[in-house]
Parts: C-alpha cells; sequence; structure tokens
C-alpha cells in the first residue's frame, strides 16, 4: 500500500505547491493529468512513467480505477488535512529545524515537510517510520541533493 499511497503523496506535493505559488486554476487540470498517467511499479518499488525507464524490466499495472479512488481520497485528505493544521504543523517545523526560518526553506521541502507532519500528528494508521521513509524518497525525487538529509534531520526530532 506504501507504492500506492506514495502516488498519492506526490500529487499531494504538486497540489500544494501550486497553491503556494498562487496558481489554484492550474490545480484540478494538474492533479487530472497527474492521474490519468499511465504509471507503473517496478520490481525494485520505485514509481516512474511507463516510458521512463527500461521497457525490459518486469513490471506490473500501478493501479485500477478501484485504487485510483482510494488513492485521489488520500490526496484530499493529505492536502485538506494540511491546509486545515498549517499553523500547528507550521510550528512544528520551526520547533526543529533549528537555524532555518520556514520562508528561507525551499517550497518543495516545506510542503514535504507539512505533508510528512500532517501524516505523523493525524494518521494514526500510518507508522511514523512509513511518514518518515516516504518524505525522504519523494525529497529524493523532488528535492535537491540536500533535501532527503534536511528532512530527515527534521522528521527525526518528530516523534
Amino acid at each position: 500500500m506504501a507504492n500506492k499511497r506514495r502516488k498519492a503523496r506526490e500529487a499531494a506535493l504538486q497540489t500544494l505547491y501550486m497553491l503556494e505559488l498562487g496558481q489554484p486554476k492550474q490545480v484540478i487540470p494538474s492533479i487530472v493529468r497527474y492521474w490519468e498517467h499511465d504509471w507503473v511499479v517496478e520490481s525494485d518499488c520505485h514509481l516512474c512513467p511507463a516510458e521512463c525507464k527500461d521497457r525490459d524490466k518486469p513490471k506490473s499495472r500501478f493501479s485500477n480505477p478501484v485504487n485510483r479512488q482510494a488513492e485521489s481520497a488520500f490526496t484530499k485528505q493529505l492536502v485538506d488535512g494540511v491546509r486545515k493544521n498549517s499553523d500547528t504543523i507550521d510550528q512544528e517545523i520551526e520547533k526543529h529545524s533549528l537555524h532555518w526560518k520556514l520562508n528561507r526553506m525551499s517550497c518543495i521541502d516545506r510542503n514535504i515537510l507539512r505533508i510528512a507532519i500532517f501524516e505523523i500528528l493525524s494518521c494514526d494508521e500510518i507508522p511514523l517510520k512509513v511518514s518518515i521513509n516516504e518524505a525522504i524518497e519523494i525529497a529524493k525525487t523532488y528535492g535537491d541533493k540536500n533535501s532527503p538529509a534536511f528532512i530527515n534531520g527534521i522528521l527525526d526530532q518528530i516523534k
């Protein structure tokens, strides 16, 4: 289920990113395109678009329409949860990010942290370690080279 949820987390990150950049009209079309993209799960459990990797590797379909409903519902839960609890979440980030103000962090890192902290504080069914690991993996894809260590350092303090 973690791999199915990673796509939902990535969609939530993209949504929060666009909302933060003041592009709310872009959110819905972008997310619709995201969910319609032909995704696959590779044998090593990393997500990628179907055309981006060696086609000779064993692959399986990422999801069917029923799973996509669950994935999009999880995306909505994350986005709504982060937005409704933004003050509490941002206080947690600032409390645990020594020498870093929230507005100095990259928009990507800030929103990866927000999603992970929302999960940690509000999604009891998701183990702490899973939330942290997923945030780190997403940071490897979307952040800069220092993002995974930065995010890990902050999230490790929140327990």
